[in-house]
């Protein structure tokens, strides 16, 4: 695995928290994508010299992995690295630390760059990718694909795209769509299951005055292990599709 590593510390605040006193998973990418940026902008490829060229990152696919979810006032190392490229992709990894040393969360994610004016998906530049010294690959890594909602078992919301749901881009933020699928889950399983893992991936943009639907259906192994699928979508457009595995908090 090529790419330089870049890390940061972090101390988590209590509005990054749930009830649980548990991080989110929706905030904790918000930082990490922090923690990517700085990086970019280290290296002088940071969004001002992207926006200089017409373009800007979009996310693709998130795969996340939990070992423990970092709580309240914890201190916690966030590491990101590149570590491969093609003519479309570029493949990130991010990876949580505590003060010990153990790994809580792993997240691999799957980036593209996009024409600003055209929207529409950009070749990578050679000079953009360069100063990562991350490895170039014309093989496309096979991700793994959400399982796919139960449509006859589901349950949907609908919410109202706001204006604070909305990022520089000019479309919604990647971790609205997590608190969505998250929120067609109620109080009591929530405040009782945690995430092991979860696959989620984008699809299609939203925007600001949209009316999108968060549908759900959960299903149980054999093994008492819990899964849910999820779709977020608007009219007839599937927007987003994740599934989460979910452990009994203990």
């Amino acid at each position: 695995m090529s790419g330089k590593i870049y890390e940061k510390e972090h101390q988590i605040k209590y509005y990054e928290c749930d009830t649980t006193q548990k991080m989110t998973l929706s905030m904790l990418l918000n930082i990490m994508l922090h923690v990517s940026g700085e990086q970019s902008y280290i290296l002088g490829v940071g969004d001002e010299v992207l926006a200089e060229k017409g373009l800007a990152w979009i996310i693709i696919q998130y795969e996340v992995k939990v070992e423990r979810m970092p709580a309240f006032y914890e201190s916690i190392k966030i590491t990101t690295q590149a570590t491969s490229y093609n003519k479309l992709f570029c493949y990130r990894t991010f990876k949580v630390y505590d003060t010990q040393g153990n790994l809580c969360v792993t997240v691999n994610s799957t980036f593209a760059l996009m024409n600003v004016e055209e929207r529409k998906m950009a070749r990578v530049p050679d000079e953009i990718v360069a100063p990562y010294e991350s490895e170039f690959s014309k093989k496309l890594i096979r991700t793994p694909k959400p399982v796919k909602v139960d449509e006859e078992n589901m349950i949907s919301k609908d919410y109202h795209v706001r204006y604070l749901d909305i990022d520089s881009n000019r479309h919604v933020n990647n971790s609205k769509y997590i608190e969505w699928a998250i929120d067609t889950l109620d109080l009591e399983f929530l405040t009782t299951h945690e995430i092991e893992t979860m696959t989620i991936k984008f699809e299609k943009e939203v925007h600001y005055g949209q009316l999108i639907h968060s549908e759900m259906s959960l299903t149980k192994t054999q093994d008492n292990e819990v899964i849910t699928a999820h779709r977020i979508g608007t009219e007839d457009i599937t927007n987003c599709e994740a599934s989460i595995v979910w452990k009994k908090i203990v």
